[in-house]
């Protein structure tokens, strides 16, 4: 809830911000370019193309379209950072005739587009984390479009540029293309997130249009919402856009609720952490983010009013360097991937695909053989921690309320069941930390089954359960005044995602789970 609040008080401050400054349509001054014809519908930026405000740039969801500022005013720069250059940029001369000859950028190598969103620059702590990463996984070239003087208010504004951005951003990537013979495009990927996504859409869309060439690979980071949601592309991000489009979708409630990240499905691939909203570790109030944010003021501000939209490039840069499997399901729904109805991989393992960077080498493999296929939209789900690391395993577990005459006697009770996983019987060795099941009421007979994310035991063993009964000064059902709360456990099965591992585990002679104590059961009391 108070996520969703931060993301409402957003999105106010984003209405203010749209209705304090207006496009001022008398100014053409356009420092790079010379402008060529111009009129109420089309407005021409020089090499760059014209660009309409008419259908589809301006619909019933999308009242109020502007055109780019001029390039004075958006003030592009596009850095430049190889491993002889991490922390140093080389930064691009838009005016040079052989912009990419004349730059320090072995055409060959692996090449990475990085674009930020509103009220961002290309010095984000993100970024420089994310380019941190790539360049320790492999030799490769990264372009930084920093658009800062594009991003401010207003919203609308910010929207339209991204346009004249696109185009800009693409000219310079036909002209690495020129460059590297019959690789074509085939090693540039462009990442981008918020509006930063849809202007990768952007590129994608102008290399096919004016070079006849087509991007690898487009990943979008909870792409934005407003101004593009129930728009059709080209006008938003789209699976057309590259050869392989992946979306993270991390603030995906409805606008109205307060969330900034598009809801569609827009992807050849459309992963959704946690349902795709309400990020764990994001309902911290502000204070607690500011001691994250080590103690800056601003940063904490900041990531308590767009927790849920910036998970998505926290995730995505974890997965570059991953130090655990980062599994993800396909299914109908976050509620039946919770309730368990979707933990199967398939017979071939095609419902389960890698999540983030190495998302596209799993999906070729399976394409390869044959498993899924293009025309495909996959809807990818998994669950996460609420602070980082954030990659955890995934578990289903089936509970067995033992229907015994001791069981029945005592009747069902209310609590919640919490479970450790051990990587030996005698839970001596590695273990997770505590995940629990949804509380409620536990009939003797049943099976309670669901799914919950911990670490990962690569050696499943034991597990470790304990009974946290809910009792209730203000319900006098709820108390137990002669005994202590207990319930009493038939067997245990749990499927272990990651590891594909089942294992079922059972109590010790039937002895009753008693709140407040834990008992670790193993496979052969069973």
């Amino acid at each position: 809830m108070v996520a969703a609040n931060s993301s409402v008080f957003l999105q106010t401050i984003m209405f203010i911000m749209n209705q304090s400054n207006f496009q001022d349509t008398t100014s053409y001054n356009y420092y790079y370019l010379d402008i060529g014809k111009e009129t109420n519908a089309t407005r021409c930026y020089g090499i760059y193309g014209c660009f309409e405000l008419t259908k589809p740039w301006t619909s019933e969801h999308r009242p109020v379209s502007y055109f780019p500022n001029d390039l004075e005013k958006i003030e592009p720069r596009f850095l430049l950072f190889t491993r002889r250059h991490p922390r140093r940029p080389y930064i691009f001369d838009l005016n040079d005739d052989d912009i990419v000859g004349h730059a320090p950028l072995n055409t060959k190598k692996p090449l990475y587009v990085i674009a930020h969103g509103f009220l961002e620059n290309g010095g984000m702590t993100w970024i420089k984390e994310m380019t941190h990463e790539l360049l320790i996984m492999e030799d490769c070239s990264i372009i930084v479009v920093d658009w800062h003087g594009g991003s401010s208010p207003p919203y609308t504004q910010a929207v339209a540029n991204i346009r004249l951005l696109g185009a800009i951003t693409a000219h310079l990537v036909a002209e690495v293309s020129a460059h590297t013979g019959d690789m074509g495009l085939s090693h540039v990927h462009c990442i981008g997130h918020s509006l930063g996504a849809h202007l990768c859409g952007y590129v994608g869309y102008t290399l096919q249009k004016e070079f006849n060439l087509t991007l690898e690979r487009i990943t979008g980071l909870d792409p934005a919402e407003p101004h593009f949601g129930k728009s059709q592309p080209p006008v938003r991000l789209d699976k057309t856009a590259a050869k392989y489009v992946d979306v993270i979708h991390t603030d995906a409630s409805p606008i109205l609720l307060g969330g900034l990240g598009i809801v569609e499905r827009i992807g050849h691939v459309d992963y959704f952490p946690n349902g795709g909203k309400d990020q764990p570790g994001c309902s911290m109030r502000t204070y607690q983010h500011f001691i994250y944010q080590e103690d800056s003021f601003f940063k904490g501000i900041r990531k308590y009013l767009g927790c849920n939209h910036i998970r998505s490039y926290e995730f995505f840069i974890e997965t570059i360097n991953p130090k655990c499997s980062w599994y993800t399901v396909s299914c109908t729904s976050f509620d039946d991937f919770v309730a368990g109805n979707c933990f199967d991989c398939g017979k071939y393992g095609e419902k389960c695909l890698k999540f983030g960077y190495h998302s596209k080498k799993h999906y070729e493999q399976l394409m390869a053989k044959g498993l899924i296929h293009k025309d495909q939209n996959l809807r990818q789900y998994l669950m996460t921690g609420e602070n980082r690391p954030y990659c955890r395993a995934h578990y289903r577990i089936s509970v067995k309320i033992s229907g015994s005459e001791r069981s029945k006697l005592h009747r069902g009770e209310i609590g919640q069941l919490v479970f450790i996983m051990h990587s030996t019987s005698d839970g001596k060795g590695f273990k997770s930390k505590p995940a629990a099941l949804k509380g409620g009421y536990h009939e003797p007979g049943e099976i309670y089954t669901g799914v919950v994310a911990t670490d990962e035991i690569r050696t499943l063993k034991a597990v470790e359960v304990e009974w946290r009964y809910n009792s209730s000064l203000f319900n006098p059902l709820t108390w137990r005044l002669l005994s202590a709360p207990r319930i009493f456990i038939d067997h245990i099965t749990v499927d272990a995602l990651e590891i594909r591992k089942t294992i079922t585990v059972c109590p010790k002679q039937e002895v009753p789970l008693i709140t407040g104590f834990s008992q670790i059961l193993i496979p052969s009391y069973c």
